[in-house]
């Protein structure tokens, strides 16, 4: 299985494409829909699912069309429902034109496990960035894609509808920090990390 990071346009963010030689995953396609069709397209994947980090604007721009392409399913967490409809306000405050708002097929909860061929995804709900935020850890291949959780010695912005602060540093330090050292963070943007460095260095939730 590979785990292969598109840096998107819009707010440079991260879309993440977890595959084998045939069937894949595509985790929060924020935007350039025609980017990540031919990236998919040129390997020859069938796509299983779309899985959701949190619903801003930013995670969610190509997820209708890639939808509706490939006949796959959305998914998030029930509770960033109201944060998909108010997207659009959000991309207007940063003069951006609006995005197409999808709709979601299912909801997962905290500590629900996602199979894909023989791995197992384990969904992480992880407020704080939004209330709905959610980590996707994956303890066979190593890594936990982070959504706006947690970045290279940074976090998420807080100051979000449904943000929190205190629900962040405590989805941090309780549910994050204590996966193994050696897990690689793959960020909604920036570069990737260790949980054994933002443990040792980042200055906004330590140990």
């Amino acid at each position: 299985m590979q785990i292969e990071r598109l840096t998107l346009k819009l707010l440079a963010e991260n879309c993440y494409i977890y595959h084998n030689e045939k069937e894949c995953i595509i985790f929060d396609p924020g935007s350039d829909y025609e980017y990540i069709k031919s990236y998919i397209e040129n390997k020859n994947l069938s796509v299983k699912m779309i899985l959701l980090t949190h619903c801003h604007f930013d995670h969610v721009g190509a997820v209708s069309d890639l939808k509706d392409y490939f006949n796959v399913k959305g998914m998030c967490h029930k509770d960033d429902v109201l944060m998909r409809k108010s997207a659009n306000k959000s991309a207007a405050n940063y003069g951006l034109m609006p995005v197409k708002i999808p709709e979601i097929d299912e909801f997962f909860n905290d500590n629900d496990i996602i199979n894909f061929n023989e791995i197992e995804i384990k969904v992480i709900h992880t407020p704080g960035h939004s209330a709905g935020s959610v980590c996707f850890y994956v303890k066979d291949d190593g890594f936990l894609i982070s959504g706006d959780t947690l970045f290279l010695e940074s976090v998420g912005r807080t100051d979000f509808p449904s943000g929190s602060h205190d629900d962040l540093e405590k989805s941090i330090r309780t549910k994050l920090y204590i996966l193994p050292d050696d897990t690689m963070v793959l960020p909604g943007h920036g570069f990737h990390t260790t949980i054994k460095h933002e443990k040792e260095h980042n200055p906004f939730v330590y140990v």
